[in-house]
């Protein structure tokens, strides 16, 4: 695939971002490739123009920053479907793919199509605009308020009972996701490139109450049985559907959208995880 726009998405929060911008730009530059950035980045470098057109007609996006700012960057990417590579700003960076000090050997090698592309599955709410509803990671159920009260819910896949849980909400995650909020809930870990999704009880007030796989086909609809405080359904920690007692709840499903990555490395992904899990502990 040839790259004719790029788009570079920047988190300023991050200490080394501007200096990786700045290289970059200049890469891209070399090889004659139109760039493409937000407006802060844009007048950080001086050239507010950059900013001119958005990000939808970008052939690549380069996010810098960690998994939360690939998280955002996918507002861009999977309605145009863009492919992204991710620059790690971060701590964890399970979904970014270059490191700094790499990062010209591995923009040209991008450049010159030495590169996989890496299809994730992302999941939505029926009847929502996928194009703006959507979550990589997890759509999360929990109370709307600070309130320390029990969220009591009802879990069907494919209209059938699975449980009914109390507690501090639900967590549905995809493969992607379960090294997130889900693991942290005690979920299991989910290789990534499986078409699943695991639905993970947050501090259940019950014994009987685990975590459990399902299909991606399956039908996940979650009805809210005590409304004390409201509820919401949380998308990817960002966009937030208000839930109401009873039915018809909401479903979560498969999207049609998928977010692809630029891989170039080959990925021991557990190996990658050990890493990474470690990092986190110390």
């Amino acid at each position: 695939m040839e790259f004719r726009r790029v788009g570079i998405v920047w988190n300023p929060s991050k200490r080394t971002g501007f200096e990786v911008a700045r290289e970059l730009k200049k890469i891209l530059d070399e090889y004659d490739i139109s760039v493409t950035t937000g407006i802060t980045l844009a007048h950080a470098l001086g050239n507010p123009e950059l900013s001119e057109g958005g990000f939808q007609d970008c052939d690549l996006l380069i996010v810098l920053g960690g998994d939360g700012t690939i998280l955002s960057a996918l507002d861009h990417a999977l309605p145009n479907d863009i492919p992204m590579l991710g620059i790690n700003l971060g701590r964890m960076g399970f979904l970014t793919e270059v490191d700094p000090a790499d990062l010209r050997r591995d923009v040209v090698r991008v450049l010159e199509g030495k590169y996989t592309i890496d299809s994730r599955m992302t999941m939505t709410l029926r009847g929502a605009d996928e194009r703006n509803m959507f979550a990589l990671n997890e759509i999360v159920v929990s109370r709307s308020t600070p309130a320390v009260r029990v969220l009591s819910l009802e879990i069907e896949v494919n209209g059938m009972l699975v449980d009914r849980i109390s507690g501090d909400g639900l967590i549905v995650a995809s493969a992607t996701g379960s090294t997130a909020y889900s693991l942290s809930a005690g979920g299991p870990i989910i290789r990534p490139g499986l078409d699943c999704f695991v639905i993970t009880p947050i501090c259940p007030h019950t014994m009987n109450a685990r975590p459990v796989v399902v299909s991606s086909s399956d039908m996940i609809t979650i009805r809210v049985l005590d409304d004390r405080g409201g509820a919401h359904a949380v998308l990817d920690g960002r966009k937030t559907v208000e839930l109401q007692r009873g039915e018809p709840g909401v479903t979560i499903m498969r999207s049609d959208l998928k977010a692809r990555f630029i891989r170039l490395h080959d990925r021991n992904y557990f190996g990658l995880l050990r890493d990474k899990l470690s990092e986190w502990t110390h």
